[in-house]
């Protein structure tokens, strides 16, 4: 089935400032903007700085087909896309694990919003679905995301090689709080 005719059972999420909504296809031009910004995305495998290579990455993410109540939320700041995060199985991990991951816009990065956002999912996944544990991947050269996902309560737990480079490997249990 198509993300279009299927009903999501993903919550919208709130924090103080900003909402957190199921990603729909209204937000793709503010994410493509997002992702082809070079500063967003230097980290990720695919040089997405070409706007139809990060067209294809939001048209991807549309597509996700996994459980209902996990996939892409897009973080809106007054009604302006400004991030994006997921909660989803695990690609580049052994076993039925859940991760996250995040994007914010560069021009409000350090204004606390990947932790308002980040913080609100870990928190749906952790007490609202009662799993375990969410697991995250950094790029093992992303120094600020490796930063954040330290002050996010992640402990590291290894390396992990995938075929673009190196992974950082955290994870976030649910019996540690900030």
């Amino acid at each position: 089935m198509s993300r279009g005719t299927v009903d999501r059972a993903q919550p919208v999420l709130a924090g103080d400032r900003l909402t957190l909504a199921p990603l729909a296809p209204g937000h793709t031009e503010g994410l493509v903007a997002l992702f082809a910004d070079p500063r967003a995305s230097r980290h990720f495998p695919v040089d997405l700085s070409d706007e139809r290579a990060a067209l294809d990455l939001v048209t991807g993410r549309l597509a996700y087909a996994g459980p209902p109540e996990l996939g892409y939320w897009t973080w809106l700041l007054n009604d302006q896309v400004v991030g994006l995060g997921h909660l989803q199985p695990a690609r580049d991990l052994p076993g039925e694990l859940i991760e996250t991951g995040w994007c914010v816009r560069p021009d409000l990065w350090r204004q606390g919003l990947a932790t308002e956002a980040v913080g609100a999912l870990l928190d749906y996944a952790l007490s609202g679905l009662r799993l375990p544990a969410v697991w995250a991947l950094v790029d093992s050269g992303n120094t600020p995301s490796i930063g954040f996902a330290h002050r996010l309560g992640f402990l590291s737990v290894g390396e992990r090689r995938l075929d673009d480079g190196t992974a950082q490997v955290f994870v976030r249990t649910a019996g540690h709080s900030l």
